[in-house]
């Protein structure tokens, strides 16, 4: 499976669908957050599939457990490949989370991108959204490779703030998709660089090229 996890961080549909039906040939997963699952719901997930691709829903999860687990449940029944929940959650949370049969890969989202934190604070969270049975996090490239350390190669490590060099935006603890692939991350999730330029396509093919460690 490619690497690459193209956020479909956008208002419109059909813009959504573009995006999809350009980038494919560089990508098999696909975020869908807030904004557009409020717009679009079943049918974009619908057309992420109808298209041979896996839907990421990224809604961070974060409630009481039944709650929680009630949420998990509905997203098996959508067909999703992946799942956020929200770490600060804490043990109960997590666990019932994970008690789903048959569920989607579930990601414990650590610190947000956008917020400083401490390496301790964020390798605590990993730690214990191991312990709980998660499949792994959302961190920051920043991470990585402690968090493989502590917790294992298998343990997921998804790394969103994924810039091209010289990027400048709102996300503070970044890197470059070279630099997150070498230190280990099972996937990188890329938004902005795609699907504001003007070729998409492009874009994603060069973002998928330089994943491609030799």
């Amino acid at each position: 499976m490619k690497k690459i996890i193209l956020a479909l961080d956008v208002y419109d549909f059909q813009k959504a669908e573009k995006l999809v039906k350009e980038t494919s040939s560089y990508i098999d997963v696909y975020k869908v957050g807030s904004i557009l699952f409020l717009q679009s719901g079943k049918e974009i997930i619908k057309i992420i599939k109808d298209n041979g691709k896996d839907v990421f829903l990224d809604l961070k999860f974060h409630d009481i457990p039944a709650t929680v687990k009630g949420s998990v449940e509905s997203a098996k029944k959508l067909g999703v490949f992946s799942l956020t929940v929200h770490s600060i959650g804490g043990e109960e949370m997590l666990k019932a989370a994970v008690s789903v049969e048959n569920r989607p890969k579930i990601w414990a989202v650590t610190v947000l991108t956008s917020q400083i934190t401490t390496l301790e604070e964020v390798v605590g969270r990993a730690k214990l959204a191991k312990a709980c049975g998660i499949d792994g996090v959302i961190s920051s490239p920043l991470e990585i490779s402690l968090i493989k350390k502590e917790c294992g190669k298998d343990f997921n490590v998804v790394s969103p703030g994924i810039r091209p060099a010289k990027a400048n935006d709102d996300q503070k603890r970044v890197a470059t998709p070279e630099i997150a692939v070498k230190a280990g991350a099972d996937f990188i999730v890329v938004g902005r660089p795609i699907i504001e330029s003007e070729n998409p396509a492009e874009v994603a093919k060069s973002i998928y090229a330089s994943t491609l460690i030799k």
